[in-house]
């Protein structure tokens, strides 16, 4: 599962264009190769690599000419499994994401912003510059069913080729997302 969660570096807003896409079944009968799920809910399966690529762009052209991550978290809160009369409450572990070990992790996970590398850099006359960075890690789903919340913000530190002092800013989204066999419900 890829994460790409574009920007431009002059919105006003903080909000990221975010699409995921299954890389694993991009392709099969089931799915229109690459067909991305831009701003949806996001199903995961056990098992599945999440990764994460950020593409910040300049569509006024202001100069822009690098941008650095300075932090980057992924924040999970889990949904009610069951509950009712009689019942106890159950919750989906804290995050869907488990270890390199197999354990389950806490609902924050932080990324070290040192495992962010340029894997791409040009200029559209039309567009203005546009950078993609790619997480060189990865975190793997856990084998559950249940429902979470997720939430992705990064901090970046934007530089203009005419300016003296980086703009930092913080981009975020959160959708809603979940594990499923496809037979038993969330």
């Amino acid at each position: 599962m890829a994460l790409t969660a574009r920007f431009d570096v002059n919105q006003v807003d903080d909000g990221i264009d975010w699409t995921f896409t299954d890389i694993e079944t991009v392709g099969t009968a089931d799915r229109i190769p690459g067909d991305p799920q831009w701003n949806r809910d996001i199903d995961f399966s056990a098992g599945q690599k999440f990764r994460i690529a950020l593409s910040a762009g300049d569509k006024d052209k202001t100069d822009f000419e690098s941008i650095e991550v300075v932090d980057c978290c992924v924040i999970t809160r889990p949904r009610i499994l069951s509950c009712g009369p009689g019942v106890r409450t159950r919750y989906a572990p804290p995050s869907l994401f488990v270890g390199a070990d197999g354990r389950q992790l806490g609902a924050l996970y932080q990324i070290d912003p040192s495992a962010f590398s340029v894997h791409s850099t040009g200029v559209d006359p039309e567009k203005g510059r546009k950078i993609t960075l790619l997480w060189d890690g990865h975190l793997t789903v856990g084998p559950y069913n249940g429902s979470w919340e997720l939430s992705f913000y990064v901090t970046v530190n934007i530089k203009r080729a005419r300016e003296h002092a980086a703009q930092l800013r913080v981009f975020y989204f959160d959708p809603e997302s979940e594990i499923s066999n496809g037979i038993d419900p969330p």
